[in-house]
């Protein structure tokens, strides 16, 4: 066995034993190529470079998706130019990330490059619907009540349908026997599902309970607002 180096205390041991197995075969590599010209020693098994690829698929896709995020954040913050909503939308997107992670990996997926590279831009999909929501909602004025309505009048419906195409479209690609399609239908089916529940069920919620409203205009006493509908509506004396 290889002697294990000093490492800092995170490192497990397979991570300290691969530092030493690299290191050993770069002395190998000289000790060899002063007899044999240029040579590579290589792990034959693949365990240790197999153990390095997953270091980096997880790096990678942790990396896609913060930058994700980040870019997420931008755009709401441009669209809303609003704090508030702007954080309270990327908690939606957070939650559809750690979803959909947590039930692929509920269903026995390992990490390999598709699904790397799937978690890397699965922020990208998560904005989705909560940008529209959140944007209509910044745009109405009244009570956060109000605003909650109109936004749902306004956008409600596009949302719903694009969900529902998104879905249907993704269906097909679970029947595919290349294993990149496959993969890619069961990530965008559950992206968008989940990406629609949260956007509508959680983001709205929280908008309706501490979202911003513009201060309430003075009522008149000849008007009511009528609850089916954004109009003002005449009553009779």
């Amino acid at each position: 066995l290889l002697p294990l180096p000093p490492a800092p205390p995170r490192d497990p041991p397979p991570r300290r034993y691969y530092d030493s197995f690299v290191r050993l075969s770069e002395e190998f590599d000289r000790m060899a190529e002063a007899e044999c010209g240029k040579v590579t020693m290589t792990d034959m098994n693949q365990k240790f470079i197999f153990m390095n690829n997953q270091r980096i698929y997880r790096t990678s896709a942790i990396q896609g998706a913060g930058i994700g995020v980040a870019i997420a954040f931008a755009v709401l913050l441009l669209a809303t130019r609003s704090l508030l909503i702007t954080c309270l939308s990327c908690l939606s997107i957070l939650a559809t990330i750690v979803s959909v992670i947590g039930l692929t990996t509920m269903m026995g997926w390992q990490l390999g490059t598709i699904q790397a590279i799937l978690f890397s831009i699965l922020a990208g999909f998560s904005v989705d619907y909560v940008v529209h929501l959140a944007h209509s909602y910044a745009t109405c004025s009244g009570t956060r009540e109000e605003r909650i309505r109109k936004a749902f009048a306004e956008m409600g419906s596009p949302v719903l349908s694009g969900m529902l195409t998104s879905v249907l479209a993704s269906i097909p690609l679970f029947l595919c026997q290349v294993v990149f399609f496959s993969v890619f239908g069961t990530f965008l089916c559950f992206t968008i599902l989940f990406s629609w529940i949260f956007a509508n069920f959680g983001f709205m919620s929280i908008m309706a309970t501490v979202g911003p409203a513009t201060a309430e205009e003075e009522e008149d006493p000849a008007k009511t607002l009528d609850r089916g509908s954004n109009y003002p509506v005449m009553t009779s004396n």
